[in-house]
């Protein structure tokens, strides 16, 4: 009778703890590597990066919302779980005007890997900005213009 117990009660346990964790696994997680290439400026190093990571089917928005800095290559990488993911890019320090947006689908043990190729920096150095000369004429005005009415 005490066998018959503890064997009932082995079974029960075996059986629960195979259903109870269905939560995500470790396997389904994907990275996602993301390169900034600025071979204009010499493969000078980025300073930072903020980026933002939002579900394609609006279940979560801003999933990652996070300043990154990138390592030596100039690459981040970021650990996804798998699905379709808006991700917003915008460069901070020097490439403050650079942004990128993109789509990227991520599967379960799959690298995924995205290559951003930025403009050339512009430091402003005294002396060394040039305008065009601008002339102005009021005639040209739309509020002085009476031939329209």
């Amino acid at each position: 009778m005490p066998l018959r117990k503890n064997f009932v009660t082995l079974l029960l346990l075996a059986f629960s703890h195979g259903y109870a964790n269905k939560g995500i696994s470790i396997n389904d997680s994907s990275t996602v590597t993301i390169t900034l290439q600025n071979a204009s400026d010499k493969l000078s190093k980025i300073d930072s990066v903020f980026v933002i990571f939002d579900r394609y089917d609006l279940r979560g928005a801003g999933v990652i919302r996070q300043v990154f800095y990138p390592d030596m290559d100039n690459q981040i990488h970021v650990s996804l779980p798998k699905g379709k993911y808006y991700i917003n890019i915008y460069c901070l320090g020097i490439y403050n005007k650079e942004g990128f947006d993109r789509i990227v689908s991520t599967k379960p043990n799959k690298d995924h890997k995205i290559f951003l190729r930025l403009q050339e920096s512009a430091l402003f150095e005294l002396g060394l900005a040039q305008l065009p000369e601008d002339h102005f004429d009021p005639a040209h005005l739309a509020i002085l213009n009476f031939s329209n009415r």
